[in-house]
């Protein structure tokens, strides 16, 4: 069934491509309850074309008003109207960019070719310019200052119609109509003293950005927004003689409410030590936000603990035989089985392990794995073993057990 749905699509696309283009009118209708006037614009379909073997599904945000389908309509018609509802709507922004639309919007300003749209769109993603929200770019504190800094001072640079034109330009030089000397010195000389010129400028000038509001812990500085490995925070510009902090989205109320109540949080784990370097332990926060329990001793200590105390299966580790496999979970929220010892035993598991022997390879740990097409197995977690033996048949299709 999946590899005859892979053929269809692929069939379909193929044959759209090569049929003739859909045709629409752009329509405007008025319609009239009582006083009132209604009015609805889009797509009226006059011609399916590729359409009838081949359509794309489309973002909502990404249809507008204008290209909304409307039914076909006539002028007098008397439609029936089930519910009228009041909705107050505000002005706002055109939706971010995702993939497509990035592409798009490199074509129509010239900008890149096909092959270099890919690296492109990379390059954002591995620099950290960007993050993917519901597969829309959204961008980092670090995109936002280094787009400030190259807009400010590189502005020719970084415009659009720079871009395309020297691309032109580059193709003229493939192509033999242009000699490439004259092109390059032409550009590196004003770029070269322009990065010369901006090597002075300070960090902080571009990454600080001064409130309007006093320090609330010293009260002789002004509170300055910064920019720190983490992301932007609030802190006093008399730091290190004053070290108050807050995040940004924080007022300052907020923050010493959020102090107060980690201090006391604190006060729990008094008198409980680093098993490894007998330190204080202490509640930290990872850069995803997450809270978990640590050493004081970082990074001389790198010991850490999760707030919940693993579930212990009780079975031995068969790698160190010296921990047991606890059920922890991964980032994305998936369980998953590994050493206590960790991280001196790397050993893990995705399956509930069982404390039985193998009775092909004598590996001391078997795993308890369930699929709709095999049900419930006994699997051996060496996969050069690949030994498994059924529990349960799988639930017939169509049953409460498999929904």
């Amino acid at each position: 069934a999946d590899q005859f749905k892979l053929y269809q699509m692929i069939w379909q696309r193929t044959v759209a491509c090569q049929m003739a283009p859909a045709k629409f009118d752009q329509t405007t209708v008025d319609i009239a309850v009582g006083d009132g006037i209604f009015r609805v614009t889009g797509q009226v379909q006059t011609f399916a074309g590729f359409l009838s073997v081949y359509e794309e599904s489309t973002d909502d945000e990404d249809e507008g008003e204008e290209n909304k389908k409307l039914p076909e309509m006539t002028e007098g018609e008397t439609l029936p109207v089930d519910n009228i509802y009041g909705e107050q709507h505000f002005t706002t922004p055109p939706p971010r960019f995702n993939e497509a639309t990035l592409v798009k919007a490199l074509e129509e300003y010239g900008i890149g070719r096909p092959s270099t749209y890919a690296s492109i769109i990379s390059t954002l993603k591995d620099r950290e310019y960007v993050t993917l929200e519901q597969k829309r770019f959204t961008p980092t504190d670090t995109g936002e200052i280094v787009n400030k800094f190259l807009t400010e001072h590189f502005a020719q640079y970084v415009d659009y119609h720079f871009t395309a034109k020297l691309e032109d330009q580059l193709d003229e030089i493939a192509s033999g109509k242009r000699e490439w000397i004259p092109v390059m010195d032409k550009f590196w000389k004003g770029f070269h003293k322009q990065v010369e010129e901006k090597e002075g400028i300070e960090r902080a000038k571009f990454t600080t950005q001064e409130l309007d509001e006093t320090c609330p812990k010293c009260g002789n500085h002004k509170l300055q927004i910064k920019f720190g490995r983490n992301g932007r925070f609030v802190a006093c510009a008399g730091y290190p003689e004053c070290s108050y902090t807050r995040n940004v989205n924080e007022t300052a109320e907020e923050a010493a409410e959020r102090t107060a109540q980690e201090a006391a949080e604190q006060a729990e784990l008094e008198g409980r030590q680093c098993p490894k370097c007998g330190g204080q332990l202490v509640y930290k926060y990872s850069r995803t936000g997450s809270k978990f329990i640590g050493c004081a001793n970082y990074p001389k200590c790198k010991h850490i603990e999760p707030l919940e105390k693993p579930k212990d299966t009780g079975v031995e580790c068969p790698q160190c035989k010296k921990g047991h496999l606890v059920e922890r979970k991964s980032r994305y929220g998936k369980l998953f089985y590994s050493c206590s010892t960790y991280p001196d035993c790397n050993y893990a598991t995705w399956n509930p392990p069982v404390a039985e022997t193998c009775p092909k390879c004598q590996w001391p740990v078997l795993t308890i794995k369930t699929t709709k097409r095999w049900g419930v197995e006994k699997v051996c977690p060496q996969k050069e073993c690949g030994w498994k033996e059924q529990i349960e048949p799988p639930a017939p299709k169509g049953s409460a057990a498999e929904e």
